[in-house]
């Protein structure tokens, strides 16, 4: 893991900039392939191991009817959605996983949030990687199904600490520094796309802090190889109001007494950040600002986005642009400004903010009924689960299955619970385990898989 033996804090990779400036410049930068391997010489890692699944360049896209709304006249946002799995953390796993192939490990894991956990499980399973993510409950359903598919073992959060992995597997987590070398790579992208300028401000989500920080390092790195003459932008972080340690040790300036909520924003509420004297340092040596934003605030900011732009951004996401009506309130940014939001993660990964928006259709309340029947956070349908347990014990064919559920007091049809086993087997929660023909019809019996198991381990 990397952190500091003596302390456990985290670390920070350096490089010989004296000798990367002898041999990189923006003419080289500039004949490239874009993304996130274009910045090789600032990267930890040796090129010939490279995991990639195309992760970075993401656009910087002018959001002139969001701006006008606002009252900003130049909004950009750099959209990270586009990134394989959704979200930003594609460019940190892509470097995290080429740098435990160079080093010959054999897996990574640790307790994951939803978009760590997505993006460490696909990098993993494109290097032959074994993935272990440990969830917590209120993990987003569609970041879990991402994990299970692309093969990862799913354990319960609280087994973390009993289960004992040996030195050939790594530990990670949000403020692992290899991962910060990749996400620093959007700071380097969005200097290229305003042709070798820093904007004004460059506007970020903060979970354990260290997103902001490796922002800052990539402004100060272009102008120590000498690629920028000067860094004119300022960081801004933002945090849910529900849970905003960084926010409020900036502004008292030393630890608060947190009483933490619920937040929509689950990626980014992290109670105990571990970049975030780093994060700090960002804020202030930028002459940054941090603020926290509402739950409804960041609702508003993802169905704005989208219909205002076509940029579907998950609510953390879209925290970026819930703060702007306040950060212009208070005079911290200029109507003038040139202000850069990161949209971090696809509304896709979450998207409570499109079941808040559907749920004021009257038209549509019983199409949600029937399809939403579950909160967002669960992670997978009751009914679901309950063929789960069921096929814990015994094999069965479908028809058994409905009849224990309707002895359940559960009002099903025979045809939904074919198509929830369906969706099961997709996702390879199932499995068909026989088949037989009784009185000419063919009775298909179905298993439940070792996935399976420890999904409903992890969620029950």
């Amino acid at each position: 893991m990397g952190r500091c033996i003596k302390c456990n804090g985290p670390l920070e990779i350096i490089y010989n900039y004296e000798l990367i400036a002898n041999i990189l410049s923006r003419e080289k930068l500039e004949k490239r392939v874009d993304g996130v391997w274009k910045y090789i010489e600032v990267l930890p890692c040796n090129p010939k191991s490279i995991i990639s699944l195309g992760e970075g360049k993401t656009a910087l896209i002018k959001c002139d009817k969001l701006g006008e709304k606002l009252g900003l006249k130049k909004l950009y946002v750099k959209d990270e959605t586009k990134n394989p799995t959704g979200s930003f953390i594609d460019r940190g796993a892509s470097v995290l996983v080429t740098k435990l192939n160079e080093k010959e490990f054999e897996g990574v894991y640790g307790l994951f949030k939803g978009n760590l956990g997505a993006s460490l499980a696909a990098y993993s399973a494109k290097a032959g990687l074994k993935c272990t993510v440990f969830i917590s409950h209120q993990i987003d359903a569609s970041k879990l199904y991402q994990i299970i598919v692309y093969g990862a073992t799913i354990l319960p959060g609280y087994k973390f600490n009993e289960i004992k992995f040996n030195e050939k597997y790594y530990l990670a987590d949000n403020a692992d520094p290899f991962i910060l070398e990749g996400e620093k790579t959007i700071g380097f992208e969005i200097i290229e796309d305003f042709d070798w300028q820093s904007p004004d401000f460059i506007i970020a989500p903060m979970g354990s802090g260290g997103l902001v920080s490796a922002i800052w390092k990539s402004l100060n790195e272009f102008q120590i190889l000498g690629l920028i003459d000067e860094v004119n932008s300022k960081i801004i972080g933002v945090q849910p109001q529900g849970c905003a340690p960084i926010v409020d040790k900036f502004h008292s300036k030393k630890d608060p007494k947190n009483n933490f909520e619920r937040t929509i924003a689950v990626d980014i509420a992290f109670k105990k950040p571990t970049r975030d004297i780093e994060a700090i340092r960002a804020l202030r040596e930028s002459n940054g600002y941090a603020i926290k934003v509402s739950d409804e605030e960041m609702l508003w900011a993802s169905k704005a986005l989208a219909k205002m732009e076509g940029i579907f951004a998950e609510p953390a996401a879209a925290s970026t642009i819930a703060c702007i009506s306040k950060l212009l309130n208070q005079g911290i940014i200029d109507p003038s400004d040139t202000i850069v939001c990161i949209i971090t993660g696809s509304g896709l990964k979450d998207p409570v903010a499109a079941i808040k928006e559907l749920e004021k259709n009257v038209m549509l309340e019983k199409f949600i009924r029937f399809k939403v029947k579950t909160k967002p956070r669960i992670g997978i349908g009751s009914t679901k689960i309950q063929i789960l347990k069921i096929l814990e014990n015994e094999k069965l064919h479908g028809y058994e299955i409905w009849k224990k559920i309707h002895e359940s007091k559960v009002r099903i049809s025979i045809p939904a619970i074919y198509q929830h086993l369906k969706e099961l087997e997709q996702i390879g929660l199932i499995s068909k385990s026989k088949s037989e023909i009784i009185k000419g019809r063919v009775r298909t019996y179905y298993a439940i898989t070792t996935k399976g198991v420890e999904l409903l381990k992890a969620l029950t």
